[in-house]
């Protein structure tokens, strides 16, 4: 019989333990090592043995336990130790360039961080899901021909399950929604927000949930809350199991909170805090709806099985198309896509639903800004390290002369710039930290400085990475120094003058971009509030509506809210400071206005938005009309047939004729007729071009003649009126009293209209904000840049300007000697920067319907103000050192 070999441990791992451990501990440690290998093996674990004897060498690879080599330890680690030693000393007794390199660098790595903190939020929305890369979001595109193109992400309620029945790679679908229902009872009621989902939600997205039924939450009259709205309506009691009632049409239902969820965060494009299910579709849309392919509602969310491409399903769909809709539509009239969940927060390709849709150009401009910033933070140390080479060219002699290698002259001067780096991200770490409140109040972002494992190894890459950048050239230039030229005093080679200009250039181009570039911004952001939209807007405030209780329907609820309105409007009619007082169901400041579709007479599909109002909506805003008249209120024709539209739809539908008596060109209508055209007026925001619009008093003769139909915000109506008071913060108090007298058990929920304005340009507010903070940011690092050379060339022109001052030389003349030093570097900057700012905020500025001009006078200011910092920079050192007393300047060294 064989005696069975024995099993002995990795011999390289064997031998890597007796290569790094001291002979001291070498026995005890090999020996525990093996004795564990055999107790391992004899519970017939081989392979696991073997992973474990490795596990275990390399566990013990220690400080502590490793061999000193008296060769490393002499010529590394000394060295090493003597290099920062000289670089503290030197970076001592030069304190003035020191603290500038170290100011410059610190604001440009405090800027990097905090960017690169928004910008990584930014790029990772969604992606902290578990199934993120099997998850995707459904879209519709319909296309019946030239001009008829629509394009939608939310979908139909059918789609869910065609889907699920039709395409076996399919593994889940999840329907989203949200809609304001009133919720709590009495006069606590609240109008909320809420979502309405499938109840496997949670199954497909990898939202905490912290408490309760947290493996199948979302039963049929189940709720699921937020951490923040649990504390909101129960304090600090429990709130699972209690009961909230929310208002659905006629009914009041008491709906049981089955579970606590962590708030989402703020990488996420969902926004809900109450969550119900929609098992019960019934509940929340008409029996028309569900089975409609043509009305959108809902998002849709699906799932694939693992291994299955979005290709292969998406190939499917057209298939399942011909199955589910038959004969309503042509080969390519109906086309469905999926779009990646990751991809929905940064692509503004597919149009916005209820998640929100981000502009990547803003997040790639923010950052290359902070990039930018941080470069020239790193040119500041690498232009004045190189302008230091000619006082440093007798050290880098004498280095030379006792021996000294190239190798260790790159090391002895990169590690100053390794100790100026640490020494900035320090500054720089602590820096953010302080400015975070402001920055996440500019950026509307909750952002954290990263403190964990992650963020060490960044910022530890951020001091590696500075620290060459900033050192490298620096460190070649005075190792490179010949030995005989330092000898006879030469000065630094022509080529390293002309490097550090031409840094210097690039340095105050990135400044003049930046500078060019906020006051385009600053302009088409004062255009954007400042333009005349077609409409008063000033000192103009709305109200949100409620329709009564009990309603149901949607024009049911609009008509309710209307009467709601009447009561509203008689009550604020009584005080003086109060006039123009109206209602409509949309109001400015808000997108998604109520869209319908049909098709004309012709065959062509038409869009157009609907506007419901009272007949004072046009006088209130002082809209003007164009052609005919305007609503009368004492004719009872005009509350049932009479209808308004703007220019833009009397060129959409009549081309050049006139409309006035006729209809809107469908076969479906109702009794109607177009009595008056108003001017066009920007009821969206002014991204876009103004889009026909149809104002009516009655919506049923025009909803009768449409067969696509799609709402993207509350379609209740609002009151209106104009405050005439002296104190604006009087309209509070004044709508309190009144809202509590007559809306007793409803929230008040009132704002103005220029404020809802400005939200609608609060991405482009946000970013020229922060734009504007970098422009300021890397100006001060251009100064100390400025101010450092500034320094460095009085230092090496001490004794010109005293020989200049004894033959009779004034101030200006020595003032004009050293700006001439700089006047050309800037007016080159200057001249490139044109066109680059030229084209790229053209390129902004094309995202605007409406926009202004770029301008020369844009150029000029940022040149003058360029200029006027770099006078007052070297004006001040210049003016100092022509005041010296030359007597000092001309001693002998």
């Amino acid at each position: 019989m064989t005696k069975e070999k024995p099993i002995s441990p990795p011999k390289w791992a064997d031998k890597f333990l007796a290569f790094y451990c001291k002979s001291e501990f070498l026995e005890e440690i090999q020996g525990d090592a093996h004795e564990l290998f055999q107790v391992r093996v004899a519970k017939k674990k081989k392979t696991k043995a073997r992973l474990m004897f490795i596990w275990d060498v390399l566990r013990f690879f220690k400080w502590s336990n490793i061999k000193k080599s008296k060769k490393v330890n002499s010529n590394i680690i000394d060295m090493t130790r003597n290099n920062f030693k000289i670089a503290a000393r030197v970076l001592w007794k030069q304190k003035t360039n020191t603290a500038l390199n170290v100011g410059s660098i610190a604001i440009g790595m405090a800027c990097f961080i905090l960017i690169s903190l928004y910008v990584q939020q930014e790029l990772s929305f969604d992606k902290f899901h578990e199934k993120g890369d099997r998850i995707y979001r459904t879209w519709t595109k319909e296309d019946y021909g030239e001009g008829q193109q629509f394009f939608y992400t939310s979908s139909p309620l059918p789609l869910a399950d065609a889907l699920e029945a039709n395409i076996p790679e399919v593994e889940a679908t999840v329907r989203v929604d949200y809609s304001r229902f009133l919720v709590g009872e009495g006069e606590s009621r609240i109008n909320e927000r809420v979502a309405f989902v499938s109840p496997n939600f949670f199954d497909v997205f990898s939202f905490d949930l912290l408490k309760g039924n947290t493996e199948k939450p979302l039963g049929r009259q189940d709720l699921v809350l937020s951490e923040s709205y649990a504390t909101k309506y129960f304090g600090n009691s429990e709130a699972v199991g209690k009961d909230i009632l929310l208002q659905m049409g006629e009914e009041q239902l008491p709906y049981r909170v089955s579970a606590i969820m962590a708030d989402l965060p703020k990488n996420t494009g969902f926004r809900m805090d109450m969550i119900v299910s929609n098992e019960d579709l019934t509940r929340f849309y008409s029996e028309g709806a569900l089975n409609a392919w043509f009305n959108i509602a809902p998002e849709t969310f699906v799932l694939l099985k693992e291994n299955t491409s979005q290709a292969a399903v998406e190939d499917k769909l057209p298939g399942m198309i011909r199955t589910v809709l038959a004969d309503e539509v042509q080969e390519g009239e109906y086309v469905l896509g999926l779009q990646p969940l990751t991809d929905i927060h940064l692509n503004p390709d597919f149009p916005i639903a209820s998640m929100p849709v981000g502009n990547p150009s803003y997040v790639y401009v923010l950052a290359t800004i902070g990039i930018l910033v941080l470069v020239m933070a790193c040119m500041n140390y690498t232009t004045l390290s190189t302008g230091q080479s000619i006082r440093r060219a007798k050290e880098v002699g004498i280095r030379k002369v006792v021996g000294a290698q190239k190798r260790s002259l790159v090391w002895q001067y990169l590690s100053e710039s390794m100790l100026i780096t640490f020494f900035a991200a320090m500054a720089g770490v602590g820096l953010a930290y302080l400015l975070l409140p402001t920055f996440n109040q500019l950026a509307g972002t909750e952002i954290s400085i990263l403190l964990n494992y992650t963020g060490g190894l960044f910022y530890i890459g951020l001091v590696l990475g500075v620290g060459l950048l900033t050192g490298l050239y620096p460190a070649f230039v005075l190792s490179n120094l010949r030995l005989i030229s330092v000898l006879k005093g030469a000065q630094s080679s022509r080529g390293t003058g002309l490097f550090r200009k031409s840094l210097m250039v690039f340095q105050l181009l990135l400044t003049i971009f930046l500078i060019s570039g906020s006051l385009v911004m600053r302009n088409q952001l004062n255009f954007l509030q400042d333009s005349d939209l077609g409409y008063d807007k000033e000192a103009m405030v709305y109200v949100n509506l409620y329709a009564k209780p009990g309603v149901s329907g949607l024009f049911n609820r609009i008509n309710s809210g209307f009467e709601n309105a009447e009561i509203l409007k008689s009550k604020l009619a009584s005080y003086p400071e109060i006039t123009s007082i109206g209602a409509a169901n949309h109001m400015f400041g808000s997108s998604g206005w109520t869209n319908l579709g049909f098709s004309d007479k012709q065959g062509q599909f038409k869009q157009f938005s609907l506007l419901i109002t009272d007949p004072y909506y046009n006088t209130s805003f002082d809209i003007e009309l164009a052609e005919g008249r305007d609503f009368d209120a004492a004719l009872e024709i005009d509350k049932t047939e009479s209808i308004i539209i703007n220019e833009a739809a009397a060129a959409y539908f009549f081309n050049t004729e006139s409309p006035i008596g006729k209809q809107l060109p469908g076969d479906n209508f109702g009794t109607h007729r177009i009595v008056g055209v108003v001017k066009d007026f920007n009821f969206e925001s002014l991204h876009t071009e103004v889009q026909p619009l149809v104002i009516t008093q009655n919506a049923s003769p025009i909803t009768d003649g449409v067969s696509d139909f799609s709402i993207n915000s509350n379609p209740i109506p609002k009151v209106f009126f104009k405050y005439t008071g002296s104190n604006l913060l009087g309209v509070q108090k004044l709508l309190e009293d009144v809202w509590a007298d007559t809306f007793p058990n409803e929230e008040l929920n009132f704002s103005f209209i220029d404020e809802r304005l400005r939200l609608l340009y609060e991405n482009e507010s946000r970013v020229n904000q922060i734009a504007g903070v970098a422009t300021v940011i890397s100006i001060l690092i251009a100064a100390f840049g400025l101010l450092g050379l500034t320094i460095m060339v009085v230092n090496t022109k001490i004794k010109e300007i005293g020989i200049r001052k004894v033959l009779g030389a004034r101030t200006f003349t020595i003032l004009g000697l050293l700006m001439k030093q700089f006047s050309l570097q800037l007016l080159l900057a200057f001249f490139i920067s044109i066109p680059i700012t030229w084209y790229l905020m053209n390129q902004w500025l094309s995202d605007f319907a409406y926009r202004v001009d770029v301008g020369i006078i844009v150029f000029l200011v940022s040149g003058a103000l360029s200029f006027a910092i770099m006078l007052s920079v070297i004006g001040f050192h210049a003016i100092r050192a022509a005041r010296a007393n030359p007597i000092k300047a001309l001693r002998v060294e």
